[in-house]
C-alpha cells in the first residue's frame, strides 16, 4: 500500500507540472488539471493513518515543486536556496494540509451512527482464520458533502500560500483555465477561488470513481476466495465508498456550476469595456545580463537605442510615455543625477531624456533618509522631461529571505545571510502605494497609473489595492531574464493575466526579457514582444477599464475565506460530536 499510494502522489505531482505552463505546452492545459490531483486523492482516499497522509503529502510537494519550479535554481548561485526553500515551504505546509484532507475525507461519524466491523486486510490469509488479528473500524454513512468539503479545503488553502510575507501564488489549479477565456471572466466576482474549487472537486470526484471500482474488485475478489458465509457482515470492508448516485449528483453540480462559469463568460466576452483614454506608448525589452554585476552600461546603451527607434517609429506622433524593465538602472537615481549627466560615457541618460522630451518609466534603487538611517526601495521611478525624479513607487511585497529578510538587524542574521547564503543586503518594503500621473496628448486629465513590480503582479491584493487606490491602468515592471526559461516567464504572465480580468482593467507588462505584452480586460494578449530577444513595441494602447468596480475589486477574497470559514466550522463540529460520543 505505501508503495503505490507513494506513486500515485510522484504521478499527481508530474500531471501538475504538465498542466501548468512549461517547456512543451506554454500557457499550460485546463484538459490535465482538472483529472491531475485524481491519483493524489486516490491515495489519500485508500490512506487512514495520519503519518500516511503527511508522507503522500510531502511527496506531492517535492515533485509537483521541484519540476514547476525548476527554474529556480537559474537564480545565480543561490539556486540551492532558490529552489530548495519552495520545495521544503511547500513539504510543510502539504504536511498540515494532507492530515485536513484526510479528516474530510475519512471523517469522525456523528454519534448514533457508529457501527463496527472487522477491517480486512489486503491478504486471504487473515480470513481464512490467520493469526492476523482482525482491526475494528468504525462504520458510517458516506456522504458527498466531503467532496466539496475537501475541495473548498483545497481551494483555502491555495488562497493561504498566495498571501503575506511568505505567498508565492505559483502553480494553482486555476491557472491553466487562462488559455480559455470564456472559463475565467467570472473571476471578476470571485477571484480565482471558484475555479480552484471546481477543479478541486473534479479530481476528487475522479479519485472517488477508481476508489469505488477498487471496493468492488476487492469485494469479489474476497467473495471468490473464501466464499460469501465466512465473510458475514465483514463484506462492507469498504466503508467510504460513495455509492454511484452520489458521485453522479456531485458530478451534475460540477457541470451546474461550469456552465454558469461558461455562460457568464461568453456573456462578458460580449460586452465591450469603455476605453478611458488612448496611451501612446514606447515599450523597451532590453533583454541584458541582469548579472553582471557593477556595470549598467550595456543595459542603458540598448534601452537608449531601442527607444530612439520606438520615437522614429511613431513620428509624427508624440509618445505619452517611455517604459523600461525592473532594476534597469543601478544607482539610486534621485541621489546620482549629477552622475547620470555624463555616464554612459557615449550616450549620457540624462540628456537622452531631456533630449527627447518624454516621461521615462523605469525601475531601479531609491533611497530615502529616515533619521540616521538610509532605507532603500526597489523602485519603479518617473523621470520627468527635464530630467527631475518626479515620482517613486518602492515594492511592498518583497520576496521573503531574498529581498526581504525578517531580523536583519541582529547580528546573527545578518552573517548568516552574508556568509552562509551569500546575500549582502535588502530592500526596505515601500511605505505606501504610488499613482502616477501623466499628461495625455488626447485627454485634458493625466492618466493615473500604478506600477506593481516583479511578480507583486502575480498578487490579487496587490493589484486589488492599486486599482481602488484609482489607478486607471497597471504597468508591471519585471525583469525575469535570470530564469533563462520561457516556462518561468509564462507562469508569471498566466498569474498576472487574471489581474486584468478581476480588476477589469488593461495591464502592461514591461520586461527585461519577457513576457512583454498589453493584456486587456478580458484576459487577451493585444501584443507581445518576443521572448530573450531586444526588442521594443511603439504605439497606441487602449486604455479601458470597467466604469465601475467590479464585484471582486470591492469585496476581495470573501469566497476563499468563506471557503475557510466552512471546512472550520464543520471539523470543529465534528470534533466536537466525536468528543461528546466518547465521553
Amino acid at each position: 500500500m505505501i508503495r503505490r499510494d507513494s506513486l500515485c502522489a510522484v504521478a499527481s505531482g508530474f500531471l501538475l507540472a504538465a498542466a501548468l505552463p512549461n517547456e512543451f505546452i506554454p500557457y499550460g492545459s485546463p484538459l490535465i488539471a482538472p483529472i491531475a490531483l485524481v491519483p493524489l486523492f486516490y491515495a489519500l482516499l485508500r490512506s487512514w493513518r495520519m503519518r500516511d497522509s503527511v508522507r503522500i503529502g510531502v511527496i506531492f510537494a517535492v515533485i509537483s515543486t521541484g519540476l514547476s519550479n525548476y527554474w529556480l535554481a537559474n537564480f545565480g548561485e543561490f539556486a540551492i536556496w532558490t529552489l530548495g526553500g519552495p520545495i521544503i515551504g511547500y513539504s510543510l505546509y502539504n504536511s498540515l494540509l494532507f492530515p485536513v484532507l484526510q479528516r474530510i475525507v475519512h471523517p469522525t461519524p456523528d454519534a448514533g451512527q457508529i457501527s463496527t466491523v472487522p477491517a480486512v486486510t489486503d491478504g486471504v490469509e487473515s480470513l481464512r482464520g490467520g493469526q492476523t488479528p482482525p482491526v475494528f473500524l468504525p462504520q458510517f454513512p458516506p456522504r458527498a458533502e466531503r467532496i466539496f468539503l475537501a475541495a473548498a479545503a483545497w481551494a483555502g488553502y491555495e488562497f493561504l500560500k498566495s498571501v503575506g510575507f511568505l505567498g508565492y501564488p505559483w502553480g494553482l489549479i486555476s491557472y491553466p483555465a487562462g488559455v480559455y477565456l470564456p472559463l475565467i471572466q467570472h473571476v471578476d466576482i470571485t477571484g480565482v477561488w471558484a475555479l480552484s474549487f471546481l477543479f478541486a472537486a473534479t479530481n476528487l470526484i475522479g479519485a472517488e470513481i477508481l476508489y469505488r471500482r477498487e471496493a468492488f474488485d476487492r469485494e469479489r475478489f474476497e467473495l471468490n476466495a473464501v466464499g460469501p458465509s465466512q465473510l458475514g457482515d465483514r463484506t462492507h470492508w469498504k466503508i467510504s465508498a460513495l455509492p454511484s448516485e452520489l458521485i453522479l449528483r456531485s458530478a451534475g453540480f460540477c457541470l451546474v456550476l461550469l456552465f454558469l462559469m461558461l455562460g457568464y463568460g461568453y456573456r462578458t466576452l460580449a460586452l465591450p469595456v469603455p476605453v478611458r483614454a488612448e496611451l501612446q506608448l514606447v515599450m523597451v525589452q532590453n533583454n541584458t545580463d541582469s548579472w553582471e554585476r557593477g556595470n549598467e552600461e550595456p543595459s542603458l546603451l540598448v534601452a537608449q537605442r531601442l527607444s530612439r527607434r520606438g520615437l522614429r517609429q511613431l513620428t509624427p506622433a508624440v509618445p505619452d510615455l517611455i517604459v523600461w524593465s525592473e532594476t534597469l538602472l543601478r544607482r539610486p537615481y534621485a541621489l546620482h543625477r549629477e552622475y547620470y549627466r555624463t555616464f554612459p560615457a557615449n550616450d549620457p541618460l540624462v540628456p537622452f531624456i531631456t533630449e527627447t522630451g518624454i516621461p521615462l518609466l523605469t525601475g531601479g534603487p531609491h533611497l530615502e533618509r529616515h533619521g540616521d538611517e538610509w532605507l532603500s526601495y526597489n523602485s519603479a521611478l518617473l523621470i520627468s522631461p527635464d530630467g527631475e525624479l518626479k515620482q517613486n513607487y518602492g515594492k511592498r511585497q518583497l520576496v521573503p529571505f531574498a529581498e526581504h529578510i525578517p531580523f536583519w538587524e541582529l547580528e546573527v542574521v545578518r552573517n548568516f545571510f552574508r556568509e552562509v547564503v551569500g546575500i549582502f543586503g535588502t530592500w526596505t518594503p515601500g511605505p505606501e502605494i504610488t499613482i502616477f500621473e501623466i499628461p495625455l496628448q488626447n485627454r485634458d486629465l493625466p492618466l493615473r497609473f500604478a506600477t506593481p513590480i516583479c511578480f507583486e503582479d502575480a498578487f490579487s491584493g496587490v493589484a486589488r489595492d492599486m486599482v481602488r487606490e484609482g489607478a486607471e491602468v497597471l504597468i508591471n515592471l519585471t525583469n525575469n531574464s535570470w530564469s533563462q526559461t520561457n516556462s518561468a516567464q509564462t507562469q508569471h504572465f498566466v498569474a498576472a493575466q487574471f489581474r486584468a480580468v478581476e480588476m477589469r482593467t488593461t495591464l502592461i507588462r514591461s520586461s527585461n526579457s519577457g513576457l512583454s505584452t498589453v493584456v486587456d480586460p478580458h484576459g487577451r494578449r493585444v501584443l507581445e514582444l518576443p521572448m530573450f530577444e531586444q526588442d521594443y513595441y511603439a504605439g497606441s494602447v487602449k486604455v479601458q477599464q470597467s466604469p465601475h468596480q467590479t464585484i471582486y475589486t470591492r469585496w476581495g477574497d470573501y469566497l476563499a475565506w468563506a471557503f475557510l470559514f466552512v471546512v472550520t466550522l464543520v471539523l470543529g463540529v465534528r470534533q466536537y460530536r466525536s468528543h461528546q460520543h466518547h465521553c
